[in-house]
């Protein structure tokens, strides 16, 4: 069985073939500028490539319900009905983006994870994972019969907690600008630059506004304070929120971290507060303590958990499924 894989964003496409396994080819990305819809990329690539696959899965950055998605930043809408008559494939299914890496994180092996504290996981415990890219991802897996179930959650929206008070005096600030303070606004892209901007305020700094990634290389050489001030903040508040999810997950199976940042700043990770922030929490800290955190550093994680439930669908042994 030939099968279709897709990872889709609001900016580019990609897609790729798998013959059997979680082994991929002819994986090619697409800018989703030069094509009126997703079925139009999809025929230009299957026509390129000479593929006539029976069965598809794309992974969608937007809610997706009954297979089905409207992208968040684009008036494309992907739906698995429509897919399904149109390339003739026995079967398709839509999800999101979230819930692919979920899908990925049990195929996961060998150097492609990076543990920071803790035991060994405990493989019938529920997982975290929390995943700060341009927005921040939440979810879990609960373990279970049949390979368990994936919690598809909004957790990026939750209210962000302060755990001192110059936490509590970046989240004032911030909180006169937006209003409600969500994780999402600091655990991001976008909430580097947010940090950035609200110390430089508390410090009384003019600064020019800068990106995340000009922020981060401001900070490599470790002479600019200021940057280097907002990474150690992000981590901080990222291992409280993901301290956060393990208490509410009983997360002994484990947290994973999904998301392009950590693996882009992985040595100055491995150096922050994360952990302490993580096991701060007061007579619940000894609970945390062997909780295991992983950095995914698999570069496709999305694309490997659509093959993997593919394949464990025609295999019909247990996966973690929606």
């Amino acid at each position: 069985m030939q099968r279709l894989i897709g990872d889709i964003g609001g900016t580019n496409t990609r897609l790729a073939l798998v013959q059997e396994g979680t082994e991929w080819s002819h994986m090619q990305s697409f800018r989703n500028d030069e094509y009126d819809s997703l079925e139009a990329v999809i025929e230009h690539y299957l026509q390129s490539h000479d593929a006539h696959p029976d069965a598809a899965a794309l992974a969608v950055a937007g809610p997706v319900r009954d297979d089905r998605v409207r992208l968040t930043n684009r008036g494309w809408v992907v739906d698995a009905i429509g897919l399904k008559r149109k390339f003739s494939l026995e079967y398709c299914r839509v999800v999101n983006d979230f819930s692919a890496v979920a899908m990925g994180i049990p195929a996961l092996e060998g150097d492609v994870l990076e543990q920071l504290g803790g035991d060994r996981p405990n493989s019938e415990a529920p997982i975290a994972i929390v995943g700060p890219g341009t927005g921040l991802g939440v979810g879990g897996i609960v373990p279970g019969d049949g390979g368990g179930r994936i919690l598809v959650t909004e957790g990026g929206h939750a209210s962000l907690p302060a755990n001192d008070d110059q936490q509590a005096a970046i989240l004032g600030t911030l909180r006169r600008r937006f209003g409600h303070v969500s994780r999402e606004r600091v655990i991001s892209g976008q909430g580097i630059e947010n940090l950035y901007r609200a110390l430089a305020e508390i410090q009384g700094l003019d600064v020019e506004p800068l990106s995340a990634a000009e922020i981060g290389e401001a900070a490599a050489g470790r002479d600019d304070t200021l940057a280097n001030e907002t990474l150690d903040q992000f981590f901080r508040f990222l291992g409280a929120v993901a301290g956060d999810l393990a208490l509410s997950y009983g997360a002994f199976g484990g947290v994973y971290l999904a998301g392009g940042i950590v693996p882009r700043y992985l040595q100055r990770f491995r150096d922050s507060g994360f952990r302490q922030a993580f096991e701060a929490k007061g007579r619940m800290s000894e609970y945390l303590k062997p909780i295991p955190v992983f950095v995914i550093l698999h570069e496709e994680v999305e694309l490997l958990g659509l093959a993997a439930s593919l394949d464990a669908r025609e295999k019909t042994v247990p996966w973690p499924h929606l």
